[in-house]
């Protein structure tokens, strides 16, 4: 894993709804980041067609780079 701070980075313990490729997919609480690497616990999965992909509780790791974050 790099151990580089990407800048914007999400902060541990702020919760965010997650977008990539400008659609909102989840509500989240930052567990934990690493360089590029953030894990995520999911709060809400929000409406849309990838909603049925995220329940509440499931933590896994993102890149960060590849979502906006939008502070709670």
């Amino acid at each position: 894993m790099n151990a580089h701070t990407i800048k914007d980075s999400p902060t541990t313990g702020k919760t965010y709804t997650c977008v990539l490729n400008e659609q909102p997919l989840y509500d989240a609480t930052v567990e934990s980041t690493k360089g590029c690497w953030a894990t995520v616990k999911v709060v809400q999965p929000l409406p849309g067609k990838f909603s049925n992909q995220y329940k509440p509780g499931q933590v896994f790791d993102i890149k960060v780079q590849l979502y906006d974050f939008i502070e709670k």
